[in-house]
């Protein structure tokens, strides 16, 4: 799970509008960052690890970032290690001319495509599946770069979101199934590319519509060209993307995200009610299926029992297993007075490792909760993903794995009082009945919770 971004002004340098579109885009990835632009016959460059205000800490680096197109990419890394030869967007050379590449996503044949490469006598510096991607297109002797990619495309499985800078166009490309989002906006001076509808607010955009599955588009200060577009669609979305992802205000299918999670705490409510006296939606991931929650079920809302201090960003993304174990204590902060000597429910999105939860049963308890229990608006996490979420690396980890999908077996190991998971049929059920685009139940990719993956897994 990574951000992308891609911008052509027709008037004015990119690189402060591709700053403020990463912010946008922050919640999907904080390991490390990067912005390339091209003005002339040169491309500028700035690549670093960490947040955005750590990576861009000054202005005198934006404003080396001349020209009025550029891309920029916020990394979670997915395949390859984390290091600065991973950082994106990647550099390729294609017959002797530079381009650079940005993606969302993982592939499932990285090494049999890394293999290939190496036979042709490729030298790798990078670890990543985003490298192998750059690779093969700086080995195809296409009569054209659009066409060089678009071969490059038939070789690649699995979940791939992208944006290429190659001199004064992007390409924005998503996988035959459209895993991952990707969508165009513009403004009056601009076309844009963006991870999120989120990222196009900040700015400035508005939203054009989403790229379809295997979509390739050309943008260029002219406007936005179709350049290829398959015959027949097939859409295998991420579901967790809307459970756990997406941010709440971006738009989906025609679909508010912070609408899309308060029905599905209404069906939680209907599914799993709880004898309690107060619901604490756990903020932010869990507060709009809260909100759907308390209003279905009628519990007193609880959501002054809890402070997020946001000195912490997302748990489940951070690298490293003591930074996610002590982050709890860090991010969450239990008002004693509103807690002790009551019975309540906590409403999240999901339990991935469990680490959060089960802190978070004992912060509610030190503060003199009289029971815990807890609802999820999400079935159990249960297989990897192997599609641009770092599960499969951590498999081992998943609890609703390593309990083989015992809900009560979870419940005792994090001191709960009780547990209840929102149903796969329920969940479905929530996202289509949100009014936009219509959709149905096979537009979705649910192999985290259902363990049918899309995609073959060849690596």
């Amino acid at each position: 799970m990574c951000g992308v971004i891609g911008i052509v002004s027709k008037k004015k340098e990119v690189s402060k509008d591709l700053y403020c579109g990463l912010y946008g885009l922050q919640h999907r990835g904080k390991e490390a960052a990067g912005i390339v632009t091209f003005a002339g016959d040169n491309y500028y460059s700035h690549l670093g690890i960490g947040e955005i205000a750590v990576v861009f800490r000054n202005g005198d680096i934006l404003a080396g970032l001349k020209g009025n197109i550029g891309i920029a990419h916020n990394r979670y890394s997915t395949a390859g290690e984390s290091n600065p030869a991973n950082i994106q967007p990647i550099r390729g050379v294609w017959k002797g001319k530079e381009f650079w590449l940005g993606h969302n996503g993982n592939l499932v044949n990285t090494e049999i495509l890394r293999e290939y490469c190496q036979k042709k006598r490729f030298k790798f510096k990078n670890t990543s599946d985003t490298g192998v991607i750059a690779a093969l297109i700086s080995l195809t002797k296409a009569p054209s770069f659009e066409k060089a990619v678009e071969e490059v495309l038939q070789k690649l499985k699995g979940a791939h979101s992208l944006v290429i800078l190659y001199e004064d166009r992007i390409i924005a490309v998503k996988d035959s199934l459209g895993i991952r989002p990707l969508c165009v906006g513009k403004r009056e001076d601009a076309f844009v590319v963006a991870s999120e509808t989120c990222a196009l607010y900040h700015m400035g955009a508005s939203l054009i519509r989403e790229v379809d599955p295997g979509e390739m588009l050309i943008i260029t200060q002219s406007g936005i060209k179709e350049y290829f577009r398959p015959p027949v669609k097939k859409r295998k979305f991420c579901i967790f993307e809307f459970v756990y992802f997406l941010r709440p205000d971006s738009i989906v299918f025609g679909r508010r995200v912070k609408d899309v999670q308060k029905n599905m705490g209404r069906y939680l409510a209907r599914e799993c009610p709880a004898s309690a006296d107060l619901a604490v939606p756990i903020p932010d991931s869990g507060k709009y299926g809260g909100l759907g929650f308390i209003e279905k079920s009628g519990t007193k809302d609880g959501q002054e029992a809890m402070l997020r201090t946001h000195l912490v960003s997302r748990t489940f993304i951070e690298p490293i297993q003591e930074l996610r174990e002590r982050g709890a204590e860090l991010k969450f902060v239990v008002i004693e007075e509103e807690i002790a000597g009551k019975k309540i429910v906590t409403i999240d999105d999901s339990i991935v490792r469990g680490t959060t939860q089960k802190r978070l049963t004992g912060l509610f308890k030190k503060a003199g909760a009289k029971e815990v229990h807890s609802r999820v608006f999400s079935p159990p996490y249960r297989y990897p993903c192997y599609f641009g979420i770092d599960t499969y690396r951590i498999k081992d980890e998943l609890i609703a794995e390593r309990k083989g999908g015992d809900v009560e077996e979870i419940r005792k190991e994090l001191g709960l009082d009780s547990l209840c998971y929102l149903s796969l049929d329920s969940l479905l059920k929530a996202i289509l009945e949100t009014p936009g685009t219509p959709l149905t139940k096979d537009d979705f990719c649910t192999s985290c919770f259902s363990g049918e993956y899309p995609v073959p897994i060849e690596d």
